[in-house]
Protein backbone atom coordinates (compact mmCIF):
# COMPACT_ATOMS: atom_id res chain seq x y z
CA UNK A 1 0.00 0.00 0.00
CA UNK A 2 1.48 3.14 -0.87
CA UNK A 3 2.33 6.01 1.58
CA UNK A 4 -0.11 8.94 1.60
CA UNK A 5 2.16 12.31 1.52
CA UNK A 6 1.87 14.37 4.01
CA UNK A 7 0.46 17.97 4.05
CA UNK A 8 3.69 19.21 4.38
CA UNK A 9 4.88 17.87 1.40
CA UNK A 10 1.69 19.08 -0.82
CA UNK A 11 3.06 21.71 -2.98
CA UNK A 12 -0.02 24.99 -1.90
CA UNK A 13 -2.19 26.13 -4.95
CA UNK A 14 -1.14 29.50 -6.03
CA UNK A 15 -3.83 31.85 -5.80
CA UNK A 16 -4.03 35.24 -7.87
CA UNK A 17 -4.70 38.59 -5.16
CA UNK A 18 -8.33 39.15 -5.50
CA UNK A 19 -7.35 42.78 -5.49
CA UNK A 20 -4.76 42.33 -7.93
CA UNK A 21 -7.50 40.60 -10.42
CA UNK A 22 -9.70 43.35 -10.01
CA UNK A 23 -7.22 46.26 -10.96
CA UNK A 24 -5.89 44.06 -14.20
CA UNK A 25 -9.53 43.86 -15.37
CA UNK A 26 -9.99 47.82 -14.76
CA UNK A 27 -6.79 48.53 -16.30
CA UNK A 28 -7.86 46.00 -19.60
CA UNK A 29 -11.07 47.67 -19.64
CA UNK A 30 -9.80 50.90 -19.45
CA UNK A 31 -7.30 50.07 -22.12
CA UNK A 32 -9.80 48.77 -24.52
CA UNK A 33 -11.93 52.30 -23.95
CA UNK A 34 -9.40 54.06 -24.58
CA UNK A 35 -8.54 52.06 -28.38
CA UNK A 36 -12.05 51.65 -29.26
CA UNK A 37 -12.35 55.72 -28.37
CA UNK A 38 -9.40 56.53 -31.10
CA UNK A 39 -10.42 54.41 -33.47
CA UNK A 40 -14.34 56.23 -32.98
CA UNK A 41 -12.87 60.34 -32.81
CA UNK A 42 -10.31 59.04 -35.61
CA UNK A 43 -13.53 58.07 -38.01
CA UNK A 44 -15.33 60.93 -37.17
CA UNK A 45 -12.66 63.40 -37.55
CA UNK A 46 -11.97 61.98 -40.81
CA UNK A 47 -16.25 62.12 -41.33
CA UNK A 48 -15.81 65.77 -40.17
CA UNK A 49 -13.27 66.70 -42.78
CA UNK A 50 -14.75 65.28 -45.47
CA UNK A 51 -18.05 66.98 -44.90
CA UNK A 52 -16.17 70.26 -44.98
CA UNK A 53 -14.64 69.32 -47.89
CA UNK A 54 -17.92 69.84 -49.33
CA UNK A 55 -19.24 72.69 -48.00
CA UNK A 56 -19.67 75.69 -50.49
CA UNK A 57 -16.90 78.29 -50.56
CA UNK A 58 -19.95 80.92 -51.09
CA UNK A 59 -20.61 82.30 -47.49
CA UNK A 60 -24.57 82.57 -48.22
CA UNK A 61 -24.50 79.23 -49.54
CA UNK A 62 -22.22 77.88 -46.50
CA UNK A 63 -24.25 79.48 -43.64
CA UNK A 64 -27.41 77.93 -45.35
CA UNK A 65 -25.92 74.30 -45.60
CA UNK A 66 -25.07 75.01 -42.06
CA UNK A 67 -28.82 75.55 -40.95
CA UNK A 68 -30.17 72.57 -43.19
CA UNK A 69 -27.44 70.39 -42.26
CA UNK A 70 -27.04 71.17 -37.87
CA UNK A 71 -28.32 74.77 -37.33
CA UNK A 72 -32.24 73.70 -37.52
CA UNK A 73 -31.70 70.84 -34.72
CA UNK A 74 -29.06 72.86 -32.66
CA UNK A 75 -31.46 75.85 -32.40
CA UNK A 76 -34.71 73.52 -31.75
CA UNK A 77 -33.02 71.64 -28.78
CA UNK A 78 -31.88 74.95 -27.36
CA UNK A 79 -35.45 76.34 -27.39
CA UNK A 80 -36.37 72.83 -25.93
CA UNK A 81 -34.15 73.38 -23.04
CA UNK A 82 -35.87 76.98 -21.85
CA UNK A 83 -39.40 75.64 -21.80
CA UNK A 84 -40.84 76.34 -18.78
CA UNK A 85 -41.95 72.60 -18.46
CA UNK A 86 -43.01 69.52 -20.86
CA UNK A 87 -46.17 70.06 -21.34
CA UNK A 88 -46.16 74.17 -21.24
CA UNK A 89 -43.80 75.35 -24.24
CA UNK A 90 -43.28 78.74 -22.63
CA UNK A 91 -40.30 81.04 -21.58
CA UNK A 92 -41.51 83.52 -19.47
CA UNK A 93 -40.66 86.54 -19.41
CA UNK A 94 -42.72 88.02 -16.28
CA UNK A 95 -45.16 87.60 -13.88
CA UNK A 96 -47.73 90.09 -12.31
CA UNK A 97 -49.60 90.05 -9.24
CA UNK A 98 -50.96 91.45 -5.62
CA UNK A 99 -49.02 88.31 -4.05
CA UNK A 100 -45.83 86.83 -6.02
CA UNK A 101 -47.27 83.02 -6.65
CA UNK A 102 -50.61 83.96 -5.96
CA UNK A 103 -53.76 81.81 -7.21
CA UNK A 104 -54.24 85.29 -9.29
CA UNK A 105 -50.74 85.85 -10.05
CA UNK A 106 -50.41 86.41 -13.94
CA UNK A 107 -48.05 84.72 -16.37
CA UNK A 108 -46.10 86.61 -19.39
CA UNK A 109 -44.11 85.11 -21.70
CA UNK A 110 -43.64 83.52 -25.03
CA UNK A 111 -45.52 79.92 -26.11
CA UNK A 112 -43.28 77.83 -28.78
CA UNK A 113 -46.34 76.18 -29.89
CA UNK A 114 -47.26 79.46 -31.89
CA UNK A 115 -43.53 79.89 -33.11
CA UNK A 116 -43.47 79.40 -37.27
CA UNK A 117 -41.72 76.24 -38.98
CA UNK A 118 -39.00 76.62 -39.52
CA UNK A 119 -38.27 78.79 -36.59
CA UNK A 120 -35.22 79.97 -37.54
CA UNK A 121 -34.29 80.96 -41.49
CA UNK A 122 -31.71 82.71 -42.88
CA UNK A 123 -31.39 86.40 -44.72
CA UNK A 124 -28.23 86.72 -45.82
CA UNK A 125 -25.20 86.25 -43.37
CA UNK A 126 -27.77 86.39 -40.82
CA UNK A 127 -29.49 83.03 -39.16
CA UNK A 128 -33.11 84.14 -37.64
CA UNK A 129 -34.52 82.49 -35.05
CA UNK A 130 -38.53 83.82 -35.11
CA UNK A 131 -40.23 83.94 -31.66
CA UNK A 132 -43.66 84.76 -31.56
CA UNK A 133 -44.98 88.06 -29.62
CA UNK A 134 -44.93 88.06 -25.39
CA UNK A 135 -48.17 87.62 -23.71
CA UNK A 136 -50.18 86.88 -20.97
CA UNK A 137 -49.91 82.63 -21.50
CA UNK A 138 -51.81 81.72 -17.76
CA UNK A 139 -52.18 82.43 -14.65
CA UNK A 140 -50.95 80.98 -11.16
CA UNK A 141 -48.47 79.80 -9.13
CA UNK A 142 -45.04 79.11 -10.85
CA UNK A 143 -42.40 76.72 -9.56
CA UNK A 144 -38.59 74.88 -10.09
CA UNK A 145 -36.02 76.24 -11.65
CA UNK A 146 -37.07 78.41 -14.26
CA UNK A 147 -39.36 80.46 -12.27
CA UNK A 148 -36.28 81.37 -9.47
CA UNK A 149 -34.92 84.34 -11.98
CA UNK A 150 -38.51 85.67 -13.29
CA UNK A 151 -39.34 89.48 -12.28
CA UNK A 152 -42.68 89.88 -10.69
CA UNK A 153 -44.66 93.27 -10.41
CA UNK A 154 -46.95 93.73 -7.52
CA UNK A 155 -48.64 96.19 -5.55
CA UNK A 156 -47.68 99.71 -6.40
CA UNK A 157 -44.98 97.94 -8.88
CA UNK A 158 -47.91 96.52 -11.10
CA UNK A 159 -48.11 99.72 -13.13
CA UNK A 160 -44.71 99.46 -14.07
CA UNK A 161 -45.52 96.11 -15.61
CA UNK A 162 -47.10 97.67 -18.64
CA UNK A 163 -44.34 99.66 -19.63
CA UNK A 164 -42.05 96.38 -19.54
CA UNK A 165 -40.43 95.15 -22.67
CA UNK A 166 -41.36 91.11 -22.49
CA UNK A 167 -40.33 90.43 -25.79
CA UNK A 168 -36.74 92.08 -24.99
CA UNK A 169 -36.54 89.60 -22.14
CA UNK A 170 -37.22 87.05 -24.18
CA UNK A 171 -34.98 87.63 -26.79
CA UNK A 172 -31.92 88.13 -23.92
CA UNK A 173 -32.45 84.48 -22.64
CA UNK A 174 -32.25 83.07 -26.21
CA UNK A 175 -29.72 85.39 -27.16
CA UNK A 176 -27.90 83.56 -23.68
CA UNK A 177 -28.82 79.99 -24.45
CA UNK A 178 -27.53 80.60 -28.11
CA UNK A 179 -24.21 82.57 -27.24
CA UNK A 180 -21.94 79.79 -27.96
CA UNK A 181 -23.91 78.29 -31.10
CA UNK A 182 -23.72 81.87 -32.72
CA UNK A 183 -19.93 82.34 -31.35
CA UNK A 184 -19.02 79.10 -33.38
CA UNK A 185 -21.33 79.86 -35.96
CA UNK A 186 -18.80 83.14 -36.48
CA UNK A 187 -16.17 80.56 -36.99
CA UNK A 188 -16.84 78.20 -39.28
CA UNK A 189 -18.84 80.96 -41.91
CA UNK A 190 -16.81 84.40 -41.39
CA UNK A 191 -19.22 87.18 -41.32
CA UNK A 192 -22.37 85.12 -39.91
CA UNK A 193 -24.66 86.12 -37.55
CA UNK A 194 -27.09 84.96 -35.08
CA UNK A 195 -30.11 87.42 -34.60
CA UNK A 196 -33.35 86.76 -32.19
CA UNK A 197 -36.57 88.31 -33.22
CA UNK A 198 -39.76 88.73 -31.74
CA UNK A 199 -42.83 89.25 -34.10
CA UNK A 200 -44.18 92.25 -31.73
CA UNK A 201 -40.54 93.57 -31.94
CA UNK A 202 -39.98 93.74 -35.88
CA UNK A 203 -36.15 93.09 -35.63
Amino acid sequence: MLAMQSSAEVEPTRRINGLVFVVLLVVLGLGASVALYRWKAGEVGEQIRADRATLPQDPPARLQRWLDDFGDVIIGRALEQLRYSPDQHWILSHTVGTERNGATQEIWGVDLEAAQNPVATREELAVVVHLPPARKLGQGAITGDKALNVPHFDGPEAASAAAFDADERVRKIVEWMLAKVASSLGRDVPGATLVVRTEAAGG
